[in-house]
């Protein structure tokens, strides 16, 4: 009775690994806007939406005028999918505007955009990086 138990402890545990989602990750995004002070904006304007995933809560929308951060209002597992459900079409009032707390992003709510700097846009795609993760590709004069 306790083989299958741990067989299937263990089992879970490989599957939640495999998943991506950390839940440390997401918290070093909240550290970020917080100690960054990042005002929230209500809408964005966007001609067609396309992201850059950071996490299960957090993307990234760039628009002509600007770079957004974009917190989900909770954990979107849909944002990695690859194939599309029911659940994942978006609710807008309007095509070209995003708004906060109404809109959705693959089916998951909106809660808020922050403007972000293309410095802090890189930053944000490194945060996950563990040291010794990041790849150092020379310049061409440095060969």
């Amino acid at each position: 009775m306790k083989k299958p138990v741990l067989i299937l402890a263990a089992t879970l545990a490989v599957g939640a690994c495999s998943t991506g989602y950390d839940p440390q990750e997401i918290e070093a995004v909240r550290d970020f806007v917080s100690a960054a002070e990042l005002e929230p904006v209500d809408q964005i304007r966007v001609r067609q939406l396309s992201y850059s995933y950071v996490n299960d809560r957090y993307v990234i929308i760039k628009t002509r005028k600007a770079d957004y951060l974009v917190e989900l209002r909770r954990d979107c597992f849909e944002l990695r999918r690859q194939d599309f459900t029911y659940e994942m079409v978006d609710r807008r009032q309007d095509t070209n505007v995003l708004r906060a707390r109404f809109d959705t992003i693959r089916g998951c709510p909106i809660g808020a955009f922050y403007e972000i700097t293309d410095a802090q846009r890189k930053e944000l795609k490194d945060l996950g990086d563990a040291p010794g993760e990041e790849v150092f590709i020379p310049d061409e004069d440095e060969k």
